[in-house]
């Protein structure tokens, strides 16, 4: 079986591998990783800011005046610059730290959503296959009831009716099958897009029904939400960032005090000779004190600019605590519909596959109809089809609940 899979290059996947694959290659991924790393940068460079700077500068002027006569003059300074008290450089370092911190959140949410698609890529890849599988079989018994109404009506034992009525019902299993290739293509090209592969894919997991149903209530699970939930996580970090803003157009208006050391020289003529330049340099130091007296129409702006922004995040974090408490809700009530409609699936599933026995059974004794008869294979059909269905919703929720409980649910490993 390996070396087949070998020749037709197709990836032998579990959802464990699929979600290390997709943590390795995927371009969504290293765009999320990018991301994270630009902003790093960012802060370095801030941060930068505190250490001193050196300058150097060099000048050749040649000057002439109108009775013929020129000057030449050669001129170089280098100087040392370093912030003593700057309020703009120490709060632009504070803010781009919380950046970071804020981009980490938000890394952390692009991969937890990454393995949500590659989660739901892969259950809809399983329940699709499964569609195709059940498909496949009731053609087959289409098929054989085919030939047996054909038969039949030949030597006269059936009606054209019934011959119609085997036909359709064949007809029928063969759109239920076109319709599942459609569904397992699809499924199978989000997964391989997610994955950023080519080679076809074929999936080693399958899903196993749940012994059993535990859940944590949903008001403790809605205590904790704001704290592990990292579309909540950065919406607290931007109100955050927002606020050091604001505190940053309030110090904005204090003065900004440094300190210069540095060397000139200036000479009528160019000779390389360091030990001149040493003996005749001129040495000045100093401190230097801005005070932003012309700045302040535009320092008054950035303040109501940075209060606007702080009362702008804080109803965009209540917005967003209202729109995960819904989405917790929602999901969490269709995690527990997704429990019981797999309960009534099985049990309808057995019930329908007794049921096309039996009428298997009484078909042949001429106890039922032919028609009777082909409604109970669709029937079970049907309850296949209803209960894979219900069993990879089943996993797409738990998938879904896990994606919004964020670092709770990766760390106790909900899947």
């Amino acid at each position: 079986m390996l070396v087949f899979l070998l020749f037709l290059q197709v990836d032998s996947l579990s959802l464990d591998r699929a979600i290390t694959l997709a943590l390795s290659q995927s371009p969504a991924y290293y765009e999320s990783k990018i991301t994270l790393e630009k902003s790093r940068i960012l802060f370095y460079q801030t941060f930068s800011n505190l250490l001193p700077t050196i300058s150097a500068t060099a000048a050749y002027t040649k000057s002439e005046y109108p009775e013929g006569a020129s000057f030449t003059d050669y001129s170089g300074s280098i100087t040392l610059n370093q912030s003593i008290f700057d309020l703009d450089i120490i709060s632009s370092v504070f803010i781009s730290s919380r950046q970071v911190k804020g981009t980490q959140i938000q890394h952390r949410a692009d991969v937890s959503n990454l393995i949500l698609r590659l989660k739901t890529a892969y259950y809809n890849l399983i329940n699709a296959r499964e569609l195709l599988y059940a498909s496949e079989i009731a053609i087959k018994r289409a098929e054989e009831n085919l030939k047996l109404i054909e038969t039949k009506y030949t030597i006269g034992a059936a009606s054209r009716l019934e011959l119609l009525q085997g036909e359709v019902f064949h007809l029928r299993t063969l759109q239920d099958r076109a319709g599942a290739k459609t569904l397992e293509i699809t499924a199978h090209e989000e997964l391989k897009s997610i994955l950023g592969i080519h080679s076809d894919i074929y999936l080693t997991d399958t899903l196993i029904p749940p012994d059993t149903a535990k859940f944590p209530s949903l008001d403790s699970l809605a205590l904790i939400l704001e704290k592990v939930n990292y579309n909540m996580q950065l919406a607290q970090e931007l109100r955050n960032i927002a606020k050091l803003d604001l505190v940053a157009s309030y110090l904005a208006f204090l003065p900004r005090v440094s300190f210069f050391y540095g060397y000139a020289y200036s000479a009528d003529s160019f000779i390389l000779d360091f030990q001149r330049y040493r003996d005749n340099a001129m040495k000045n130091y100093g401190i230097s004190v801005s005070f932003p007296i012309f700045e302040i129409k535009s320092l008054v702006f950035n303040y109501l600019n940075a209060k606007k922004e702080v009362q702008l995040k804080e109803f965009s974090k209540k917005q967003a605590l209202l729109e995960t408490e819904k989405s917790l809700r929602v999901t969490y009530y269709a995690l527990v519909e997704a429990y019981e409609s797999l309960d009534f699936a099985k049990k309808s599933l057995e019930a329908a596959t007794e049921a096309s026995a039996i009428a298997k059974e009484q078909y042949a004794l001429g106890a039922i109809s032919f028609l009777d008869f082909l409604t109970t294979d669709k029937d079970l059909y049907d309850s296949r089809v209803s209960y894979t269905s219900s069993l990879s919703n089943l996993y797409i929720q738990r998938a879904q609940l896990s994606y919004l409980l964020g670092e709770l649910a990766f760390s106790k490993e909900w899947r």
